[in-house]
């Protein structure tokens, strides 16, 4: 683990043993022996409560490297799976941007009229997915692929501080993080859905098979990588598409219940700290009447999201991306029921500020074809398509 810029020792102790505490519970739940650390563990808290950082630093190495030792996260050699902050050419955004978005590996930013666009990264390329900027403006996380030949099981999260011009890994023991998007609430914390240790490494059988799919849950966690909280623990479900609340009291998500071949997919909504779970609108199969990407309104009264409309199909050169998808809007009790988005095309990935509805719109039903952002009033009115360059965007919380 190198140093980070200017890192004096008791920072980069102090950065170690919060790793530490963070890897050793999911460690030890993973099978590895808490004796082997044990005594280890007492020399170091010798040294730190003495006040020697130079002697508390070697026993931190030699312990992260036994709790890491079970994860076996797979990632390309590239990545920047380290916590350490690392200096990269970044730029900071205008006061007059409003929204966040990626294309061709780099990360943007425009205004809602698609126009005054800035780039922020420059140093490296990535298979991006989703993109979130926090409150205070001053950081932006991303989830990416780190193997996109992998798909989602290669997903993971890096952080950007935009003042300090650097990057770092966000919970990089995870085997998995962030699939189906992340966000941010006022108090630094970041949403995102992960597994961070599949219960079985070659699962036989169904019930095993169903255990792995079921590890994907809803996790919390501080920008600074502190606070981590497990949200969701279901056996029988996997969660994704995590979203929260613009007051950070609730949560919302989509879960797929495992259960072949009888699965559905549901819009979930609990509280920011993982209590009184509810499903609000029952899907059907995944790819059949799958529903997806929900996002609360900002009164917490509804939620919007995305289900796919079998009945009509899209690029039919990729299987993967042909049927359509359309928006919808429901109640937190799952009455009002309503579509917003006309019928046809791929409109995925809502995001609800005041009254209105930034997604991705994706179609080759029409000439030319469409493959962009577009914004529309909640209640499906005045559709705008703002960039055909943009990929999957979310809006930029407003200057306060």
């Amino acid at each position: 683990m190198a140093p980070g810029p200017n890192e004096t020792v008791v920072e980069r102790v102090q950065r170690k043993a919060k790793e530490f505490q963070a890897r050793a519970p999911l460690w030890a739940n993973g099978g590895g022996d808490p004796n082997r650390i044990r005594p280890l563990a007492e020399q170091l808290d010798v040294h730190l409560k003495a006040g020697d950082p130079e002697k508390a630093e070697p026993i931190l190495d030699e312990l992260l490297e036994i709790v890491s030792e079970t994860h076996g996260i797979a990632s390309a050699p590239d990545q920047p799976m380290s916590t350490t902050p690392k200096s990269i050419r970044l730029s900071k955004f205008p006061n007059s941007a409003e929204i966040v978005f990626h294309h061709n590996e780099f990360i943007y930013v425009m205004d809602s009229n698609g126009e005054n666009i800035t780039q922020l990264t420059f140093d490296r390329g990535r298979h991006l997915e989703h993109v979130a900027v926090s409150y205070d403006r001053k950081r932006v996380v991303a989830k990416y692929f780190a193997n996109p030949s992998q798909g989602h099981r290669s997903s993971r999260l890096v952080l950007f501080d935009l003042e300090q011009g650097t990057e770092r890994g966000l919970v990089p023991f995870f085997q998995m993080a962030g699939n189906g998007g992340v966000e941010w609430d006022r108090d630094g914390f970041i949403y995102f859905a992960g597994v961070e240790r599949e219960p079985f490494k070659n699962p036989r059988g169904r019930d095993q098979f169903i255990a792995n799919a079921a590890a994907n849950d809803v996790y919390k966690v501080k920008y600074d990588g502190s606070g981590l909280k497990r949200l969701t623990r279901t056996n029988e479900r996997g969660e994704a598409d995590v979203s929260v609340s613009e007051d950070g009291t609730m949560v919302s998500y989509m879960a797929t219940y495992i259960d072949p071949p009888n699965d559905y997919t549901g819009i979930w909504v609990n509280s920011s700290d993982g209590d009184d779970p509810v499903l609000v609108y029952k899907g059907g199969k995944m790819k059949v009447s799958s529903v997806h990407d929900p996002e609360l309104s900002p009164d917490n009264s509804e939620v919007i999201f995305s289900k796919v409309n079998p009945a009509f199909k899209n690029f039919s050169s990729d299987p993967n991306a042909d049927t359509a998808h359309d928006l919808y809007r429901v109640r937190l009790d799952g009455s009002g029921l309503k579509r917003i988005t006309e019928p046809g095309p791929i409109s995925v990935i809502p995001d609800w500020v005041d009254d209105r509805v930034l997604f991705l719109l994706l179609t080759d039903r029409e000439r030319p074809p469409y493959q962009g952002i577009a914004v529309l009033n909640s209640d499906g009115t005045e559709l705008r398509r703002i960039n055909s360059n943009a990929n999957i965007a979310k809006w930029i919380p407003p200057m306060r």
